[in-house]
């Protein structure tokens, strides 16, 4: 269960972050100075008060032994526990005098136990949830007892394992309470940050209870870090004045101190906020600022439009830049200016592109493609210059009709053949397609209409992309690729030639 009631109060889910001030000894042995602490956290923004609630003799033996002696590099060095705690305790006759006053002051009140005995006077006292000390999580029999009560369980797990994390929850879960919080928490009187590996939080969720910090640092970066990290409950040691001494002033906050505590945990809890996306309301004027696609160089009316006549920039206004696909190699419709947002309606379709079928190539056009792969011309604008033998030649032919990756078409017009198509299957739906136009029909813009035809070949096998290499002194490729709507024309190097790599995608992006 992530998600639970404290008395009024929901703890978990969506609910804000349970932020709990723990008097602990802080109460220097007076009452008055006890509820002036409790009305302090009220006026400081806390949720909850929580106490302890134990004699000396219920935790430890009255003993000055090694054992019993802290080792601690703290405050508390040299003193033995017995002595420690009989200082630290809140005396059981104040409890209830403690509850009415966090009541009245609209706050949740709850306690420590450490023995049975803690839990039936709690009981007795009404209170509407129960906190298990790291120190006693592996106590199983206390924390049976506890779960038993049938309220919620809220246990630090400061030094505890996974296994003993498993056996606690197991505990409550078997005495048939599953209203449980695990708090992420570090032993160390202060504890510094750094030590605090909160990362630790979504492995305790995993357990399917509320999690939360129980936090000895003194500064408020763990609790904005642990609340973003999804804590629902937030427990720091709270004290008037620290210059006033006692047990656990040295890791307590003051009242300034745990109001900025507050506001960052408030602070962190909107900015987490709830998932969503879009423009926030703020966000909306900004929209403006968008990039669309706008009419970069006057075009005439007829003329196809090409990636030097529209670009993407800011601001909005003009056609979606996911539609550039589209837009490209269509016809203007009426003369466009420079600086407009580019419309449909400005737009026809690419139908001056057709005239040029392809069909599949075959071996009785082995002659036909030697003489066009070995024309001047189309050997200074490939890859290679060397002139393609008879040999070579058959060779080549066998392989690319015989391949998967491959295919070759003979381009047609009017009936005649007028070049050569080559798609190369490139991987993730691209194809790397090549055009030749025959010596006799240059001139007529047949190359972009060949690549045209080669796009719903393309589509036809399910590709995305269609990708080219080109010469950069090959204008007259250069100017087919773009009118047939292709974009990028990115400079790039091929075997120690310099070329153009552009692209057209075939398929809607998104």
């Amino acid at each position: 269960m992530n998600e639970f009631r404290i008395g009024e109060r929901e703890v978990g889910g969506s609910a804000p972050t349970l932020i709990v001030a723990e008097l602990s000894a802080n109460h220097g042995g007076s009452l008055d100075t006890a509820l002036a602490t409790i009305e302090a956290a009220a006026r400081c923004g806390a949720d909850a008060i929580k106490i302890q609630t134990y004699t000396p003799d219920t935790l430890t033996l009255r003993s000055s032994a090694a054992p019993f002696v802290v080792r601690t590099k703290n405050e508390w060095a040299g003193r033995t526990l017995h002595d420690l705690y009989a200082e630290a305790m809140t005396p059981w006759e104040w409890h209830a005098a403690l509850r009415d006053c966090a009541r009245a002051n609209g706050l949740v009140f709850f306690s420590t136990p450490f023995d049975a005995t803690a839990v039936e006077f709690l009981e007795d006292l009404e209170v509407p949830a129960h906190k298990v000390a790291s120190f006693e999580l592996v106590d199983l029999p206390l924390v049976e007892r506890i779960a038993r009560t049938g309220k919620p369980v809220i246990m630090s797990t400061g030094m505890a394992t996974l296994g003993e994390i498993e056996a606690a929850v197991a505990t409550c879960r078997s005495a048939g309470n599953d209203r449980v919080a695990l708090l992420r928490c570090v032993s160390a009187y202060p504890a510094k940050p750094e030590s605090m590996d909160l990362a630790s939080l979504s492995t305790l969720s995993s357990f399917g209870v509320v999690t939360g910090l129980s936090d000895h640092t003194r500064d408020p970066t763990a609790a904005i870090a642990a609340v973003a990290l999804g804590a629902k409950i937030l427990e720091k040691h709270f004290i008037l004045r620290r210059d006033v001494g006692g047990p656990d002033a040295f890791f307590s906050l003051e009242p300034d101190e745990l109001r900025r505590t507050v506001e960052a945990v408030r602070a962190a809890e909107a900015a987490v906020g709830r998932p969503r996306f879009g423009p926030a309301q703020e966000e909306v004027p900004s929209l403006a600022f968008r990039r669309s696609l706008f009419v970069a160089r006057d075009v005439p009316e007829g003329r196809a439009v090409d990636i030097d006549d529209v670009r993407s920039v800011r601001p909005s206004g003009g056609l979606p830049v996911q539609e550039l696909p589209s837009v490209l190699g269509r016809v203007a419709r009426r003369p466009l200016r420079a600086g407009t947002p580019l419309r449909w309606d400005m737009l026809g379709d690419r139908s001056d592109l057709d005239g040029v079928t392809l069909r599949p190539a075959t071996s009785d056009d082995a002659d036909l493609l030697l003489e066009w792969r070995n024309d001047p011309v189309t050997r200074e604008m490939s890859l290679s210059s060397d002139v393609v033998t008879p040999e070579g030649h058959a060779a080549w032919l066998a392989a690319s009709l015989g391949s998967q990756e491959r295919r070759l078409f003979i381009a047609n017009a009017d009936g005649r053949p007028v070049g050569q198509v080559r798609l190369d299957a490139r991987g993730a739906g691209s194809y790397e397609i090549s055009v030749t136009i025959a010596p006799a029909a240059r001139g007529r813009g047949l190359a972009a209409r060949a690549l045209f035809a080669a796009e719903e070949e393309a589509r036809a096998r399910g590709n995305v992309r269609l990708e080219a290499t080109i010469r950069p002194e090959n204008q007259a490729s250069v100017a087919a690729f773009k009118r047939a709507g292709y974009y990028g024309f990115a400079r790039a190097t091929r075997g120690g030639t310099d070329v153009l790599r552009c692209e057209r995608r075939l398929r809607h992006y998104g």
